[in-house]
C-alpha cells in the first residue's frame, strides 16, 4: 500500500501485504480472507485484548495487530508489522488506532482507540448490516452493484444542485422529435456543471467505482460523460423506455453506464429491469450505484408515487475516447455549445 495518500473512508483498498512473526509476506486482501471483515489494530497498546477478540468472533471479523516494530525477544503470535508506518499513515492513523476494512474490500472505519476493546467496539459498529437473504433467482442481468459511492452529504448537495438548475426534459440521442422523445424518456436532467461539486464526484468515483469496475470487468476507463442529475416524477409517469446506450452515431463511443440512486425509499416504481436477461428488478440503496454494459437492452420503469432522483454517466475506453472528442469537435464547428463548468 502507498503510503503518499491517505484513505477515506468508503474508499476501495489496494492490497495490504505486510511480513508477520515470521517475517512472510502476508496479504490482508488475499483470497482466503477476502469477504470476510478485517479489523486492523494499528500500534495500540494490547489492553482489553481479549474482550477485542471476543467481539471480533461474534462478528464473524478477524482480528490483526500491526505493530510499528517487532519487540525484543519472543514475538506474540498474530502480530503483524509495519516498520515504516506506510499502513499508519495511509489509513489516517500515524499514532495508531483501529480500522475496518468491510467484506468487499473497502475501508469501512479508521479511528482513534484508547483501547483494543474500545476500538474494535466502534469499528464493528460500523460494519454495515448483513441484508436479508434474496429470493432464488432463475436468470439474472450481469449488473454490478456499488453501495455507498456518496456520502449523505454529498447526495444533499447534487440534490439541491439539480432543484437550482437549468433542466432539460426528455432529451435523447438520436434526434427524436418532441412528441417521441417523451414517449420513449420522461426524465428531467440537470449537468454537473458546478466545478467543485464535480471534482469532488470525481473523486468519489477514482475511489469507489473504478476499482470495482477493473475487479468485475477488467475494464479501466479512460474517460467519462459530464453527468447528468434526473428525475422521473410520477406526475407524468416518469420512465425510460427499453433501450441500449450506443446504438447511435452520438453514442457509439458509450462503454458502459451508471446509474446512481439519489433516494431510495422516497417513491414507489422506478426500478432498472433488463428485459433480454428475465423479469429481475434492480434498485440500488441512496448512494449506490447499478453498472452494467451499454449493449444491454435495459429501461427504468415508471414512478408511480414521488420522485425518484439519480446521477447518471457513461464510461468509455481509449478508442472512445478518441470517437468522442471527434463528435464534440464537429459538433462545436457546427456551433453547438457543450457544458461549461461554473
Amino acid at each position: 500500500m502507498s503510503d503518499r495518500s491517505v484513505f477515506l473512508v468508503g474508499d476501495h483498498l489496494p492490497p495490504i501485504v505486510l511480513p508477520d512473526a515470521a517475517g512472510q509476506p502476508f496479504d490482508l486482501m488475499g483470497q482466503a480472507i477476502a469477504g470476510l471483515p478485517r479489523l486492523l489494530v494499528l500500534g495500540v497498546a494490547a489492553e482489553g485484548l481479549e474482550g477485542a477478540e471476543a467481539l471480533a468472533r461474534e462478528a464473524g471479523a478477524l482480528l490483526f495487530l500491526v505493530e510499528a516494530r517487532a519487540p525484543d525477544g519472543a514475538v506474540p503470535p498474530g502480530r503483524l508489522f509495519d516498520a515504516a508506518g506506510g499502513v499508519f499513515r495511509a489509513l489516517g492513523l500515524a499514532g495508531g488506532g483501529v480500522a475496518l476494512v468491510s467484506p468487499r474490500g473497502r475501508l469501512a472505519f479508521a479511528g482513534r482507540a484508547e483501547t483494543v476493546e474500545a476500538g474494535v467496539r466502534a469499528a464493528l459498529a460500523a460494519l454495515p448490516p448483513s441484508p436479508p437473504a434474496p429470493p432464488v433467482r432463475r436468470t439474472g442481468a450481469p449488473v454490478l452493484l456499488v453501495p455507498d459511492v456518496l456520502e449523505p452529504a454529498m447526495v444533499a448537495a447534487l440534490l439541491a444542485h439539480w432543484e437550482r438548475g437549468e433542466k432539460q426534459r426528455d432529451r435523447v440521442a438520436g434526434g427524436a422529435d418532441a412528441a417521441g422523445a417523451h414517449r420513449i424518456k420522461r426524465r428531467a436532467d440537470v449537468f454537473l456543471d458546478d466545478r467543485a461539486l464535480y471534482e469532488t464526484f470525481q473523486s468519489r468515483l477514482m475511489r469507489r467505482v473504478l476499482p470495482e469496475m477493473a475487479r468485475a470487468f477488467r475494464f479501466v476507463p479512460a474517460s467519462y460523460e459530464v453527468p447528468r442529475i434526473g428525475c422521473y416524477d410520477a406526475a407524468d409517469a416518469g420512465a425510460f423506455e427499453a433501450h441500449r446506450d450506443n446504438r447511435t452515431p452520438f453514442t457509439a463511443h458509450r462503454r458502459f453506464a451508471m446509474s446512481l440512486n439519489l433516494n431510495t425509499g422516497d417513491y414507489a416504481g422506478g426500478e432498472l429491469r433488463f428485459p433480454e436477461f428475465g423479469p429481475d428488478l434492480h434498485e440500488p440503496p441512496t448512494g449506490g450505484a447499478a453498472i452494467f454494459g451499454c449493449d444491454m437492452l435495459h429501461e427504468a420503469l415508471p414512478v408511480t408515487r414521488g420522485q425518484r432522483f439519480a446521477i447518471f454517466t457513461f464510461f468509455t475506453d481509449a478508442e472512445g475516447s478518441k470517437q468522442e472528442q471527434a463528435m464534440i469537435r464537429q459538433r462545436m464547428e457546427a456551433g453547438q455549445k457543450g457544458v461549461s463548468m461554473r
